[in-house]
């Protein structure tokens, strides 16, 4: 039987809570992630937060931007707050305009919020997240498979949700924008980055894996026109 496992992001590596993940008999496979810390499976990733930069991320507006790219990424976005909630009210000038802000965010981008109080209840918190979860989590570099259903919206889905960094909801907002997968694929990095929900790292990031050469590709050979030869274009197409 497979053991449960979950991606985590470079930067968590020393955390404390990937070693307890795996002390709790999930497997960890790291990799760097454009959003989220830690990736349960292909709808649910969670952002690990101290309770003081969850409160400043609350001020200056990077809590919106993170929840943002959360929810456009993953179906099941979680934020997990590490820390004593008790200081809160010593951190913060407002209590009801703190907890209205966190309520505004929670609500607009169906935010999931959990508090733990240190590092072994979020490694806990987590290790339950995956062992729950009905879908069998993915190691990086494994791509989702492609949906069964021949149906032809459900394909371009697909498609654009497989670019980095975007999950079905960016993928829907992208094709409500542009219609069509080639017309998204068609998009500078500058325009990506006026998608709202992407920004200027992952469109980056996507510009990259469209234009970056592929390492396994083999010189083209070329016909007397400067087209494929019918035979290689044939096995392309099968």
């Amino acid at each position: 039987m497979i053991p449960p496992r979950v991606v985590v992001d470079e930067r968590e590596r020393q955390s404390g809570v990937p070693e307890r993940l795996s002390r709790l008999d999930i497997r960890v496979y790291y990799s760097r992630l454009v959003v989220g810390d830690y990736v349960v499976n292909p709808e649910i990733a969670a952002e690990r937060k101290s309770i003081g930069d969850f409160v400043a991320s609350v001020y200056d507006g990077r809590l919106f931007t993170q929840a943002s790219a959360l929810s456009s990424s993953y179906r099941k976005p979680y934020i997990i707050v590490e820390g004593d909630v008790g200081k809160v009210a010593s951190m913060v000038k407002s209590v009801s305009s703190y907890y209205g802000a966190v309520a505004s965010v929670t609500l607009a981008y169906d935010l999931r919020l959990v508090h733990t109080a240190n590092q072994d209840e979020t490694a806990q918190a987590i290790a339950a997240l995956v062992k729950n979860s009905r879908a069998r989590p993915l190691p990086p570099g494994v791509l989702q498979p492609p949906p069964k259903s021949k149906d032809g919206a459900q394909q371009q889905l697909y498609l654009v949700s497989s670019l980095p960094g975007v999950g079905p909801k960016l993928a829907k907002r992208m094709l409500g924008r542009y219609a069509t997968p080639r017309r998204v694929m068609s998009l500078s990095e500058a325009q990506f980055a006026m998608v709202p929900g992407v920004g200027a790292k992952r469109a980056s990031k996507i510009s990259h894996a469209l234009d970056d050469t592929y390492q396994g590709a083999q010189p083209a050979e070329t016909g007397a026109q400067g087209q494929l030869g019918g035979e290689e274009e044939d096995g392309l197409d099968e």
